[in-house]
Order: structure tokens, then C-alpha cells, then sequence
């Protein structure tokens, strides 16, 4: 009874916390989608007006801070890679789980090294628990640090145009 209970209790762990994971990457996704928005908005509203406001530095000022802003919110939502090159089936950081590795391989090698895996509680749990790190590193390297930045660039740029504005209305 006990092993099954802690067999459960592990497979629970490992799918909630690689579903939570997936979540936070769609959180980050969402995110980066309402800071596009908002800049396009801006973006476009600005631009359809630069005759009337083509004086007024901070117009310029916003204009750069909504694309900067832009251009880093898209690397968050961006199917890229960190890496150039996929790890090789024998590499240690190959992961059997993950669509980008195993789908270098033909689909006779995939299979083998599915049912290998499975084949055991521990070899799941690695390939669950490496799947879960690697998600994580992405989250952390990538989306979660340009979702940061795109949204220092956006406030900065407000408060900058903001201050630009003042100074050009007040000189």
C-alpha cells in the first residue's frame, strides 16, 4: 500500500508542478500580448497624429519606448531558442519529453527511448524532473526576464515623455 501511495504522491507532484510551469509560461505569454496591445495602440494613435504633435519631443521620446518595448515583449512570445543547435539523443541534456529534442529522431528511436524510459518510476521521474528544470530555465532566462525589461522600457518611457512634455511646455 505504501508504494503506491508514494508512487502517486510523486506523479502528482511532478505533473502539478510541470502544469504549473506551463501555466506561469502562458501568465508570461498573456502578459507580453497586453504590453503589444498597448504599444500598438500608443504606437498608432501617435503616428496617426505626428502632424499635429510632431513638435513636442516627448511624442519621439514615447515613440521609441513603445517599440523598444514592442521589440522585447515579442521575444518573450517568440518560438526562439537559446540554443543554435539541438542536444544530440546521447547528450545529457537531451530531454525525450521535450518536442524540440525528440523530434530530431525517427519515430522508430523516439518510440524505443519512450518505452524505455517508462520502463521504470526512477527513469520517469528523471525525464519528468529534467522536462520541469529545463521549462523552468526558460522561464527564468527568457520569457520572464524580457517580460521584465518590456515593462521597465514601457514605464520608463511614459514617465520620460511625461517629464519631456513638462519641460517643452514650461520652456
Amino acid at each position: 500500500m505504501e508504494g503506491k501511495d508514494s508512487q502517486s504522491g510523486w506523479m502528482y507532484l511532478l505533473r502539478t508542478t510541470q502544469q504549473h510551469h506551463v501555466h506561469l509560461s502562458l501568465i508570461a505569454d498573456q502578459k507580453a500580448n497586453i504590453l503589444l496591445a498597448c504599444n500598438s495602440i500608443i504606437l498608432s494613435l501617435s503616428l496617426s497624429r505626428i502632424d499635429f504633435i510632431k513638435d513636442y519631443w516627448c511624442t519621439y521620446t514615447m515613440l521609441f519606448a513603445c517599440v523598444l518595448s514592442m521589440l522585447l515583449a515579442l521575444l518573450v512570445v517568440a518560438p526562439l531558442s537559446l540554443k543554435k543547435k539541438r542536444p544530440q539523443p546521447d547528450d545529457n541534456n537531451f530531454n525525450v519529453l521535450f518536442f524540440d529534442h525528440f523530434t530530431s529522431l525517427p519515430f522508430n528511436q523516439f518510440r524505443d527511448r519512450m518505452f524505455s524510459t517508462m520502463e521504470s518510476s526512477e527513469r520517469v521521474q528523471e525525464a519528468m524532473v529534467k522536462d520541469i528544470y529545463q521549462i523552468g530555465k526558460v522561464l527564468t532566462t527568457r520569457k520572464y526576464l524580457f517580460l521584465k525589461w518590456s515593462s521597465h522600457v514601457f514605464i520608463a518611457g511614459v514617465i520620460a515623455s511625461v517629464i519631456v512634455l513638462a519641460i517643452q511646455v514650461v520652456f
